[in-house]
């Protein structure tokens, strides 16, 4: 049996773990706005705005399974989400410098046709190095912090900066592929002997 998998997500990384699996996938990003509550923590807003993300793509298709995904960044009591401009960026890795943060991925899982739903999220840390003002500038500016939550990859320029990880490292790029796999379990779907094992 062949599973259409949708991908409701504008990040070009989860659509790169899902490539770099051998599992096809299309992309149809919802433009949903994300929530940012508060009161509610990490687990809430991250679950919530990757729910929304799925419903939304969920509605124009008969079948098939759509990914909704979200990823949140706790930094103390502080929940961080994607920065807008370069100096909220700044501001942003000023809080994490030399301290370690909480990555939170919440996953929607939505099988069109049968009506059903799984959902899970999955929680990472990482220390962040601490590092001068003027190094924390420059890695702003090479490391294009406005598509990612916290404002900030541990990829490329980030290998540099975040290390120490505890959890998923998937997690940590937005997409934990071993809770996405039980998920699709919940499911009834062999997420992974179908995409990967029989090939």
């Amino acid at each position: 049996m062949k599973y259409k998998i949708i991908l409701a997500s504008a990040s070009k990384r989860r659509s790169k773990i899902l490539q770099e699996c051998g599992i096809p996938h299309r992309v149809v990003i919802s433009n949903v706005p994300e929530k940012m509550d508060h009161k509610k923590g990490a687990r809430f807003n991250a679950l919530y705005n990757a729910r929304v993300k799925a419903e939304k793509i969920a509605d124009r298709y008969r079948q098939g399974f759509v990914i909704g995904a979200d990823t949140v960044v706790l930094s103390g009591k502080r929940l961080i989400g994607k920065p807008k401009t370069a100096k909220e960026a700044r501001a942003l890795f000023r809080t994490f410098s030399g301290k370690t943060i909480l990555v939170y991925t919440g996953l929607y899982v939505i099988d069109v046709k049968k009506g059903k739903s799984a959902s899970g999220i999955d929680v990472s840390k990482v220390h962040v190095k601490r590092l001068s003002r003027e190094k924390q500038d420059k890695f702003i500016k090479i490391s294009g912090p406005y598509d990612k939550a916290g404002g900030f990859s541990i990829e490329g320029p980030g290998t540099f900066v975040f290390d120490k990880i505890e959890g998923s490292f998937y997690n940590i790029l937005g997409l934990p592929m071993i809770k996405l796999n039980e998920l699709f379990e919940k499911l009834g779907v062999d997420f992974f002997g179908r995409f990967i094992l029989e090939k």
